[in-house]
C-alpha cells in the first residue's frame, strides 16, 4: 500500500484517502496478516478468561464479586483506549514516509497524555467508586487507575501497528498483553490473596505489555503535535455506544427476570459475547484497509459477508448442539438454556456486523452516523421496559430484534454512502492495452 504524505497533516479530515497497492504479494501479506491477526485474537479472547476463573476458584464469593465488578469498571474505562487506537490506526495507515514517522511520533505522545489523564480521572473518581462498591479501602480503585492508564497507551501502540498493517506484531502484542495481564493477577492473587493484590497484579502485567509493545513497535519516541478532539470524542461515544449495546439486555434481564432465570440468561449472554469477539480478526485486518482505499465499498462488502457466513454457520450448530454449547459454558446446571442458546448466538453474530458497519462509518468520517448506535440503545431499553420482560426469550428476542434492525438498517445507509463514495474516487491509472497482432 502505498498512502499519501497529505493525511498526516493534523488539519485534514479522516475522509482523505489513498490508493492500495495491488498484485499477487500484496494478497498474500494481507492474507498472512488476516491469519496472524486470527490466530492473536483468538488466544488472546481465550486468555482474557483466565482470570475471571482463576479468582472464581481462589476467592471467597464475596471478594469474587468485587474482582468482577472492578474488571467491569476496567473494562468500561478502555473505552476511550478504544477510541484513540482507532484514530491512531486511520491517521498511521495514511500517512507515508517522514510523516508516517511524525505521525507515529506524535500518536506516541497524546498516547502518554492520554494515559495521564486517565490515571488522574481514576484516582479522584477512587473514594466515589469506594463508596459505590462498598470496598475495603480505596486501593482497589486505585489499581483500577493504574491499569485504565497503562492501557490507554498501549492502545496508542496498538493503533500503530494496526495503521502500519503489521499485523503480525499487533497478534503477538495482543497475545503479550492478554498473558501478562494474566500471569500477574494470578501472581498478584496468589502471593497476596485479596482483591487489591490482584489488581496490582493485572496493572503491574499491562504496564510490561506495554514496554513490549513499545519495543515491537521499534522504540517511538514521543513528540507534541495538535490532534482535532474531535475525532477523538467522535470514536469514543460510537464505541461507547457500542459497548454499551453488547452489554444491555443482560443488565436488563437481571432487572426485570427473576433470579433463575437471570442467572441463566447471564450464561446466555457469555454465547453472545463469543459469538461477537470470536470473528474479531475480520475487523481488525480490515479497518485500516477501509480507512486507506478510495474505493472502499468491495474490501466492506466482502468483510461484512464473512462475518455473516460465520454468524450463520455458528447460530445454525448452536440450534443444533446447543446443549453441548450451554454445558461448556456454565456446565449442566444450564441445561435448560439448550434449546434458545441459539438466540443469544445470533445476537452476538448481528452485533458483529453492526461493529463492522460502526467502524465504516467512523474511517469515512460520518459522525452522525455513529450517533445513531445511541437510537438503537435507547430503542432496545424501551422495548424491553414496556413489552418484552416477561421470560428469558422475550429479553432475548427483543436483543435479536434490536440487532437485526440496527445491521439491516446500518447495511442500507452504508450502500448508499459507499456507493457515492466509491463513484467520487478517481479510478486507478491503467497501462492502455496492446493492439492485437495482425495476422
Amino acid at each position: 500500500m502505498i498512502p499519501i504524505s497529505a493525511a498526516a497533516d493534523p488539519g485534514v479530515p479522516l475522509t482523505t484517502t489513498t490508493t492500495p497497492t495491488a498484485g499477487a504479494p500484496a494478497e498474500r501479506t494481507a492474507t498472512a496478516g488476516g491469519i496472524a491477526a486470527a490466530v492473536g485474537t483468538t488466544a488472546a479472547n481465550i486468555l482474557s478468561y483466565g482470570l475471571s476463573l482463576a479468582g472464581a476458584r481462589l476467592l471467597a464469593p464475596s471478594e469474587y464479586g468485587v474482582l468482577v465488578a472492578l474488571l467491569a469498571v476496567t473494562l468500561v474505562g478502555s473505552v476511550p483506549a478504544l477510541a484513540l487506537q482507532a484514530v491512531v490506526a486511520v491517521r498511521v495507515v495514511r500517512a507515508a514516509g517522514r510523516d508516517r514517522r511524525r505521525v507515529t511520533a506524535e500518536s506516541v505522545g497524546l498516547g502518554l497524555a492520554a494515559g495521564a489523564s486517565m490515571l488522574l480521572v481514576g484516582l479522584a473518581a477512587a473514594p466515589v467508586l469506594e463508596r459505590f462498591l462498598d470496598l475495603a479501602g480505596p486501593q482497589e480503585a486505585i489499581w483500577v487507575a493504574v491499569a485504565v492508564g497503562a492501557t490507554t497507551v498501549l492502545s496508542v501502540l496498538q493503533g500503530v501497528a494496526q495503521g502500519r498493517q503489521d499485523f503480525h506484531r499487533l497478534a503477538l502484542i495482543l497475545v503479550t498483553y492478554a498473558a501478562a495481564r494474566l500471569v500477574g493477577g494470578i501472581a498478584g492473587l496468589l502471593v497476596f490473596d485479596s482483591v487489591a493484590g490482584t489488581l496490582a497484579g493485572v496493572a503491574a502485567g499491562v504496564a510490561v505489555s506495554v514496554l513490549l509493545a513499545w519495543l515491537l513497535t521499534g522504540r517511538p519516541r514521543p513528540a507534541r503535535g495538535g490532534w482535532q478532539v474531535r475525532e477523538l470524542v467522535v470514536a469514543c461515544q460510537a464505541l461507547a455506544g457500542l459497548y454499551l449495546l453488547t452489554n444491555l439486555d443482560p443488565v436488563l434481564a437481571r432487572h426485570y427476570l427473576p433470579a433463575t432465570e437471570a442467572g441463566l440468561y447471564g450464561a446466555g449472554a457469555v454465547l453472545a459475547k463469543a459469538a461477537f469477539f470470536l470473528p474479531q480478526a475480520v475487523v481488525l485486518v480490515l479497518f485500516p484497509r477501509l480507512a486507506s482505499s478510495p474505493r472502499p465499498g468491495r474490501t466492506l462488502w466482502l468483510g461484512l459477508g464473512a462475518l455473516t457466513g460465520l454468524g450463520l454457520l455458528m447460530t445454525a450448530v448452536t440450534r443444533v448442539a446447543g446443549g453441548l454449547a450451554v454445558t461448556a459454558v456454565g456446565g449442566e446446571a444450564y441445561q435448560e438454556l439448550a434449546s434458545h442458546a441459539y438466540l443469544f448466538v445470533a445476537v452476538g453474530s448481528a452485533l458483529g456486523v453492526v461493529q463492522l458497519l460502526l467502524y465504516a462509518q467512523l474511517t469515512a468520517d460520518r459522525a452522525h452516523a455513529t450517533i445513531g448506535v445511541w437510537a438503537v440503545v435507547a430503542g432496545e431499553a424501551a422495548a424491553v421496559a414496556t413489552i418484552a420482560h416477561g421470560s428469558l426469550v422475550e429479553v432475548v428476542g427483543a436483543a435479536l430484534g434490536t440487532a437485526l434492525v440496527a445491521a439491516v438498517l446500518g447495511l442500507a445507509w452504508t450502500a448508499r454512502t459507499t456507493a457515492g463514495r466509491d463513484a467520487a474516487a478517481p479510478v486507478p491509472a491503467t497501462s492502455t492495452p496492446r493492439p492485437p497482432r495482425p495476422r
